[in-house]
């Protein structure tokens, strides 16, 4: 029976665990900050953001509510970051969550701080996937195998159709650049969280097990004394 009770409270602090992100911040938007400041957060899952809170690099608090999954904008109703030196941070109830970098932002426009491998200063994706320069160069078609298609196309027309051919071909080999998928990044980052806080879990466990075994021997000897 007491197995079971710890089983279940294990499986109750693991699924506790929060898999919310903070992904993107606008510091300073285009015009007057105060009403356009805001924040971008992120789950895969559907997430109760009951208990949460926003904490900027100057203390101040504000509470979050209300259930989300995918991408969750709050915007701050009156001018709540600082352009330079300024951080924040993602708290449920006193346990910290996510924190960014510290960020500066003095450009008065509509670029973003983004979270990618690091944090990266781009024009803002809000609500959608965030523009990360690495995974774009990584999708992106080699030059050199795009002409040797071309080429090979080429050779292989007749001549009698080689108008048509040739609008076939620039058709068939114009570049789309592939969207940069930011859930498939978060859930990596999301999947070595889970990986600690599981690990965690599982040593307190242990620990609890161990200590109720110790209590239940020296009972015995008591009784049987």
């Amino acid at each position: 029976m007491k197995v079971i009770v710890f089983l279940f409270l294990f499986i109750m602090l693991v699924s506790s665990i929060s898999a919310i992100r903070i992904t993107e911040v606008e510091l300073n938007p285009t015009g007057t900050d105060a009403g356009y400041e805001w924040v971008e957060l992120y789950s895969k899952e559907e997430s109760n953001l009951n208990d949460y809170k926003l904490v900027n690099n100057d203390g101040d608090e504000l509470i979050l509510n209300g259930t989300f999954s995918g991408y969750y904008i709050y915007i701050f109703s009156k001018q709540w970051l600082d352009n330079s030196d300024e951080k924040i941070f993602l708290y449920k109830n006193t346990e910290l969550v996510d924190e960014t970098d510290i960020f500066s932002d003095s450009k008065n426009n509509d670029m973003t701080w983004q979270l990618c491998e690091s944090w990266e200063f781009k024009d803002s994706t809000k609500g959608e996937n965030n523009g990360c320069s690495q995974e774009l160069e990584e999708n992106k078609e080699p030059e050199t195998n795009k002409t040797e298609i071309n080429e090979e196309k080429k050779v292989s027309v007749p001549s009698d159709l080689q108008n048509s051919s040739k609008k076939e071909t620039e058709l068939k080999t114009i570049d789309l650049n592939p969207k940069v998928i930011k859930s498939e990044e978060n859930s990596q980052v999301s999947g070595k969280r889970y990986a600690i806080y599981g690990l965690f879990a599982f040593g307190v466990l242990l620990g609890l097990l161990f200590l109720i075994k110790k209590f239940t021997r020296k009972r015995n000897k008591n009784e049987f004394e």
